[in-house]
């Protein structure tokens, strides 16, 4: 009876199995330090991203008439 597929040796498998198992588990920690960590909004904070409204401006307007492009 065999024991070897005949492609990789049982070192390699054995290898390949623990490279899988540590690239899950730094995925799982990256999602774990994710889910736990506040997001980067700058050297400003969140107050750096808060702008008034310009006044006049109801809604955008497209700058060029498109229904009637040449004329």
């Amino acid at each position: 009876m065999r024991r070897s597929n005949g492609v990789f040796t049982p070192q390699e498998r054995k290898t390949a199995i623990w490279a899988l198992l540590m690239a899950g588990l730094i995925a799982a920690l990256g999602l774990f330090a994710q889910q736990y960590s506040q997001p980067s909004v700058g050297p400003g904070g969140i107050d750096a991203y808060a702008t008034a409204s310009t006044p006049g401006v109801l809604d955008a307007q497209p700058v060029l008439d498109l229904s009637n492009p040449l004329g």
